[in-house]
């Protein structure tokens, strides 16, 4: 739930002054992770609206860092209805908060994935786990599914390089299940994943093991594997 307060005028008018810039340069940098690198103190309205953001929320936080916590929050709400444009725009406010918040750069990986920047994505997934991002088994996973299918989007990628990706892929999903052994939600992103590097087989055999352990794979996905390769049988 978003915050509360007399700072939502701020908010407002951070929004404007976005939009209003968006006009001008033929894009919306709040689309983009990090305003896309703008340099929003170098615009006075925008520097105004950032600035009364900035206090409002931490008077009524306590601090910055917990107030970038309320708007990571409040992106990832708005990213699990699939309204990823507010998700970003409450990722990138959450940044301006404090852009040393891991929860933030997994946020931006989340909305890259869903919009198919898998490079991008892979890119905010490893700045996440250096800035403390907790390595459980799902937050592991995600970073799997992204190095992998980094790998197969960039096609500028030297072989070496791709390798690299694919082997730490691998490195990933195998360690969220010594975290979680068994997980339904770990196996589907190694299948998906597996799926994206050409490896059928290991694509099927980790669907097997997502609907033994309760899993229920995806139908889309499932004609699209098997349109590649039939099903083994069990």
């Amino acid at each position: 739930m978003l915050p509360a307060g007399n700072f939502l005028l701020a908010l407002t008018i951070l929004a404007l002054g976005s939009t209003s810039i968006a006009q001008q340069q033929g894009v919306d940098p709040t689309l983009l992770p990090m305003y896309g690198g703008m340099d929003r103190q170098s615009d006075p309205v925008l520097k105004g609206a950032d600035d009364a953001l900035i206090e409002g929320t931490t008077r009524e936080f306590g601090s910055r860092s917990a107030a970038s916590k309320r708007f990571a929050d409040a992106g990832f709400e708005y990213y699990f209805r699939d309204d990823l444009a507010t998700a970003m725009r409450r990722f990138n406010q959450a940044w301006l908060l404090d852009p040393n918040d891991p929860d933030v750069y997994y946020g931006f990986m989340a909305v890259l994935n869903d919009r198919d920047m898998h490079c991008e994505a892979r890119r905010m997934g490893e700045k996440a786990f250096e800035l403390g991002l907790e390595r459980s088994a799902e937050t592991l996973a995600d970073a799997g599914r992204e190095h992998a299918l980094c790998a197969m989007q960039d096609v500028t990628l030297d072989d070496s390089t791709k390798s690299d990706h694919i082997k730490r892929s691998s490195e990933y999903f195998t360690q969220a299940l010594i975290l979680k052994p068994n997980s339904p939600y770990v196996y589907g992103l190694w299948a998906t994943a597996s799926y994206r590097l050409g490896n059928y087989a290991a694509a099927w055999h980790y669907v097997a093991l997502q609907r033994k352990h309760g899993g229920r794979p995806g139908k889309q996905f499932l004609k699209m594997l098997k349109d590649k390769m039939p099903e083994p049988p069990n």
